[in-house]
């Protein structure tokens, strides 16, 4: 049994280094059988039946791949600077994809989705903790409201009594219909528990404390397309006025009922400067982002078309006019629900969030350290940062302390000052922070952007996906400067080439003709009866018709004319205009000139034929010239393991 297991474990092991082992080296530079395989396997075109045939055929091409791009990089074509300027865009971008993976960004997508396809009629509860304010009294006052609750009070009257946001007062807490990206994260995640009726346990946001009722709920509305006209009713005008302003809405009211037009009314009576030159019509509205009494007349409108009786908001009267209703996907696997969904993710704080829970592992990984300082003076460091004030006076805590680290990066208290100064000088919720906690919040922050910027570092799936890139954009560098613009601008080379194999060049039989496509059917058939009497003219005809037909005059053989009927091969034969593509544009032809017999074409016919051949001929000399100065060897023990 042990020289079996013996036996065994040498098998594998030599298994495993023939695997490892060089496949083949190109001057002083190796591939690995590993290496090969993975490349292979991701060819679509793999030929299951003939696979060491396939496999023979990729093999070579693997090897003059590999040969031009150590070109490319012998070259120092990857010191360019529009080399690296992709190059670093590509795996920024990508190194983003890699962290929205990582943050199960996917998960966050179909909870927005299943969310979208309702909206929550909510109200809350709200105690504010004002600046300079105790949170103790805040947490007793929405503990104390939540008792209430508890003990059958009613919602709206305990939200007067309880909060202490005037706003909340007036409205009972109702906020109105809300959706998924409506709110913050964390308040549609509240939101979101509660079932019909239900109100949740208090909550602490950086504003406050909480307590929300689900009131109702309805299938999602969707989004709504509205010309409005406004009659703005200035603060604090009198009952009076308000009076006048209301006859004024009445008057607008009845004039479109008798007939006036919609728009010409906006500029005659709105006053709502965001719409009034766009004839009274809105950005398209979702729920949510109106007053609540506005919102419930603009969702309560169902038929395009329909016109609202005047109504009144804080803002004033208004008429609203529907112009369009879109409703909510409800198919997740429909590709643009889901992009449009993603993109509203991305620019969402629940993706930050998300990222922001990983902030442990990240420092794990980056060997986040922290640095030994006296504390007491880092205190007064930064209060003298954040005041501007010179810090050379500071001894213990100089801009070139260092407060924490990771593998290849020290964050000194210069760092921290330049932050700390921009962050309690903004609106930033976290300008509130005190110095520690704000520390704290700062260690985080640069952890994240230590992470994306040294990714690469931890994720081998990033290393290899970087790496293709960059030999992918290095190969096309080579081509271009060896083969593809070489070829083209060797006037001389393409001539003799041409001259060398004219008889490969042959004209098969066919026509010549005026192609012409029409961007309507009517200008098509109108421009083919002008041709017909008078093709001579033919660019005059085009030319007066502008951008609405474009033209082509050329021989074609008969298999590649671009329209699907049959044409006759006689000179004058028009075809019927006919749809070529989805667009809306109309094709059709005119012969000019029937050719029953193959010959030779000219140099400038065959100039793009040429060039691709010749592009040929110079890639397979340049990969002779690679191969002298990087001599192949292929492995023949390690090949024959291959299949």
């Amino acid at each position: 049994m042990i020289k079996k297991l013996l036996l065994l474990t040498t098998l594998v092991s030599s298994s495993h280094l023939l695997f490892s082992q060089t496949l083949f080296t190109y001057g002083n530079k190796s591939v690995n059988k590993s290496e090969f395989l993975k490349a292979y396997y991701k060819n679509p075109t793999v030929d299951e039946h003939n696979n060491k045939k396939a496999l023979k055929e990729y093999l070579d091409l693997y090897i003059n791949y590999k040969l031009k791009v150590q070109a490319a990089y012998n070259e120092k074509l990857n010191e360019q600077p529009s080399f690296k300027y992709e190059s670093n865009n590509f795996r920024k971008q990508i190194t983003d994809n890699f962290i929205n993976k990582e943050a199960n960004i996917d998960a966050l997508i179909k909870e927005a989705f299943n969310r979208s396809q309702k909206d929550i009629q909510l109200q809350q509860i709200f105690v504010e903790v004002k600046p300079g304010t105790d949170a103790n009294q805040a947490n007793q006052q929405i503990t104390k409201a939540y008792e209430a609750l508890k003990s059958g009070k009613d919602f709206g009257e305990t939200s007067i009594t309880f909060s202490n946001d005037e706003s909340t007062k007036q409205n009972k807490g109702k906020l109105g219909y809300v959706t998924v990206f409506t709110l913050p994260y964390e308040f549609e995640n509240e939101a979101y528990k509660l079932k019909p009726g239900e109100y949740s346990a208090p909550f602490k946001s950086n504003l406050g404390y909480h307590v929300f009722k689900n009131i109702s709920e309805r299938p999602a509305a969707g989004k709504r397309k509205i010309a409005q006209i406004l009659i703005t009713v200035p603060p604090g005008a009198t009952e009076e006025s308000k009076k006048n302003f209301a006859v004024i809405a009445d008057t607008v009211y009845n004039k479109i009922n008798r007939g006036i037009d919609f728009g010409k009314l906006v500029s005659e009576y709105s006053t709502d400067r965001a719409s009034l030159n766009n004839f009274g019509i809105l950005p398209e509205i979702s729920v949510g982002q109106f007053d609540t009494d506005f919102e419930e007349k603009v969702f309560g409108m169902q038929h395009i078309g329909d016109i609202s009786k005047p109504f009144v908001t804080p803002y004033g009267y208004h008429i609203v006019k529907l112009l369009e209703v879109t409703p909510v996907s409800k198919d997740f696997s429909e590709p643009m629900t889901a992009a449009l969904i993603k993109q509203q993710v991305e620019k969402a704080d629940r993706l930050t969030i998300a990222k922001k829970s990983l902030t442990k592992k990240w420092m794990s990984l980056c060997n986040f350290k922290t640095a030994v300082f006296d504390e007491q003076e880092f205190l007064i460091f930064t209060d003298s940062a954040i005041k501007g004030v010179s810090l050379s006076e500071f001894k213990k805590v100089t801009p070139s302390t260092v407060l924490f680290s990771f593998t290849k990066q020290k964050i000194t208290a210069g760092d921290w000052s330049k932050f700390v100064k921009a962050i309690k000088q903004s609106s930033n919720p976290l300008s509130n922070y005190s110095t520690i906690p704000l520390l704290r919040e700062y260690e985080k922050i640069v952890c994240g952007e230590y992470y994306h910027d040294h990714l690469i570092e931890f994720n081998t799936g990033l290393q290899q996906q970087c790496n293709e890139f960059d030999e992918a954009n290095l190969l096309f560098g080579a081509m271009d400067k060896y083969v593809w613009t070489k070829a083209s601008e060797d006037s001389a080379g393409l001539r003799n080439f041409y001259t060398s194999h004219q008889q490969k060049y042959i004209w098969a039989p066919g026509l010549s003709a005026i192609i012409v496509t029409a961007t309507t059917k009517n200008i098509a058939d109108e421009v083919a009866v002008k041709l017909k009497n008078n093709v001579r003219q033919w660019r005059e005809i085009v030319s007066s018709y502008g951008t609405a037909i474009s033209t082509d005059s050329s021989r074609y053989e008969n298999n590649q004319l671009p329209i699907k009927q049959k044409v006759e091969s006689s000179i004058g034969f028009i075809s019927i205009p006919e749809k070529i593509n989805n667009d809306e544009a109309y094709t059709f032809i005119y012969v000019t000139a029937v050719h029953t017999q193959p010959h030779v074409r000219t140099f400038d016919d065959a100039r793009g034929l040429v060039i691709n051949d010749y592009q040929q001929v110079l890639e397979q000399k340049w990969i002779a010239e690679l191969k002298k100065k990087y001599p192949v060897k292929v492995n023949a023990a390690v090949w024959s393991t291959v299949k």
